[in-house]
Parts: C-alpha cells; sequence; structure tokens
C-alpha cells in the first residue's frame, strides 16, 4: 500500500512517499511537500494500473550504454546497413548523447540537436537517418520500460527536396556503352565488350549495381532469357567486399529484352529500331 510519511531531521520537514515496485520491491521518494509526494504516488499507482510503470532507478543508465546494446541486438542487419548505423552512432550521436543519462534527454534538446546538424551542412537526409538512429536507440528504452516514452518522437524533421531524376534516351544508352567500351580503363583492362555489356544489362535489366557486380555465368539462362538475381556484393567502408542477398532480401528473376546485346536498344518504348534488330 502506498503511503506518505512525514519526518522532521534538523528542524526540516521531508515527506516520504513509500509505494511498491511490480515486483512487489518496497521503493521511497522523497519531497519538500506533502503535495508533491502524494501527486507522485498518485502517478505511479496509475502507471502500475496501466502497465506503464518505469523505474526510476533504470532511468539512469546513458544514451551511450543502451545504444550500445540496441547495436548488440542487430542481429539481421546487412553488413552495409550495420556500418551506416555504426557511422551515424560513432560521427554524430554518441559525442553528443553518450553521456547523457535517459532521464535527462528532453524533446526540446533533441530538436536543438538536429538544428545543430543542420547548421553544420548535414543534408536534410543525412539528419532524418541520424535522427532515426538516436530514435531507435530510444525505443529500445522504451520497451525495456526506462523511461516511459521516446523523447525523440514528434520533433520537426527536414523536409527532403527529391531531386529530379534524369531519364536516359536508347540514343543516349548506346552512346553511353560506346564510351565505355572506348575507355582507357576498359582497354587496359582488356574488356571491350565486358563494359559495354555491363552499361547495356543495368539500362534495360534494371539491375542494380551491387547485383550486375555479383552476377556470376550460371545466372544467365539464354534460352529463357532471363536473368536469376540472387546475389549482391557491396564494398562496405572502402575496405571488404561483402556478399549477401539484394537489396531487401528479394530474389527476382527479370528478362533479357532481346536475342543479343546488339538489340537490346530497340526494344525501348519509342525508340527506332535499326533494321538489323528483330523483336522477339
Amino acid at each position: 500500500m502506498a503511503s506518505v510519511e512525514k519526518r522532521t531531521r534538523n528542524g526540516q520537514v521531508r515527506w516520504y512517499a513509500r509505494y511498491r515496485d511490480p515486483s512487489g520491491q518496497q521503493r521511497t521518494k522523497t519531497f519538500d511537500r506533502k503535495a508533491d509526494a502524494e501527486r507522485f504516488l498518485t502517478t505511479i499507482e496509475s502507471s502500475k494500473l496501466r502497465g506503464a510503470y518505469v523505474d526510476p532507478a533504470r532511468a539512469k543508465a546513458t544514451v551511450g550504454t543502451i545504444a550500445e546494446q540496441w547495436m548488440r541486438g542487430k542481429i539481421n542487419l546487412k553488413a552495409t546497413t550495420r556500418a551506416r548505423y555504426d557511422a551515424a552512432l560513432s560521427v554524430h550521436v554518441l559525442p553528443r548523447w553518450a553521456s547523457v543519462p535517459l532521464v535527462r534527454v528532453e524533446h526540446g534538446d533533441v530538436q536543438a540537436w538536429l538544428a545543430d546538424l543542420m547548421a553544420a551542412g548535414q543534408s536534410a537526409a543525412s539528419v532524418r537517418k541520424i535522427h532515426g538512429v538516436l530514435s531507435a536507440v530510444l525505443d529500445l528504452a522504451v520497451r525495456d520500460r526506462r523511461i516511459p516514452s521516446n523523447p525523440a518522437v514528434g520533433v520537426a524533421l527536414p523536409r527532403v527536396v527529391e531531386q529530379r531524376r534524369r531519364y536516359l534516351t536508347a540514343a543516349q544508352v548506346a552512346q553511353l556503352a560506346a564510351v565505355a567500351a572506348e575507355s582507357p580503363h576498359s582497354r587496359m583492362a582488356g574488356a571491350y565488350g565486358q563494359y559495354r555489356l555491363a552499361v547495356l544489362v543495368l539500362a534495360y535489366c534494371g539491375l542494380r549495381w551491387s547485383e550486375l557486380a555479383a552476377m556470376r555465368t550460371g545466372a544467365v539462362d539464354l534460352m529463357r532469357r532471363r536473368i536469376d538475381v540472387c546475389e549482391a556484393v557491396t564494398e562496405v567502408n572502402g575496405a571488404r567486399l561483402v556478399w549477401g542477398t539484394p537489396k531487401s532480401h528479394e530474389r527476382r528473376s527479370v528478362p533479357l529484352p532481346g536475342s543479343s546485346p546488339m538489340s537490346w536498344p530497340c526494344i525501348l518504348p519509342g525508340a527506332t529500331p535499326p533494321t538489323s534488330c528483330s523483336r522477339r
């Protein structure tokens, strides 16, 4: 049963709010005024009834401690995503919040921090990603019942202005493929056909670069005119190559739009087929 007890020490009156947490352990918190002690107990009892009780002692853990726990729990991340989270934490989140107790993280402070990131030259997209990492860390603190709510939720985020996309015509694709084939690097590598073919595959089959780079001979079925996209390879931190599944872990099969790379530009809608091109 919760109760408020008055005590006087050295002529100073203090009010002791006593209660039991959901585990049955007795806890005490002192106040200068009886009204504050009673208000505190009302809040505690209400949170227990709603299943939203938070142990004040657990809220003293720092953001850095919870961030470390959060990263350890990310067992389903691709290497590139993990590297991106690590960078956001080490470069932006932890320098500001690592030593701050969870209970001291205020909504207004998070908003001011985001404004500082923008003022420092970070793009709107980067600020949103950095905020997403901090918010995810604080979400874990909420789920662990360390804080009652996430102070990073509801802050104003910068608007991302989507850049106008540019789409190449069939003629421009053919020109790009020819330039790639004649590039000095292509000549040094002795890869005239490969460089040209890479451009055509990317343009007409819709593959990402990481998927093309990971393609193996067995993935191409010329009889069915299909490419099975099963793998992707990416460079992590500019130091190592990591092989894995395509984006979103989704494998798929894409069509080859013609019988040979020479005929691919002709199947693009609106392009004028050359005389040697046959539609199949």
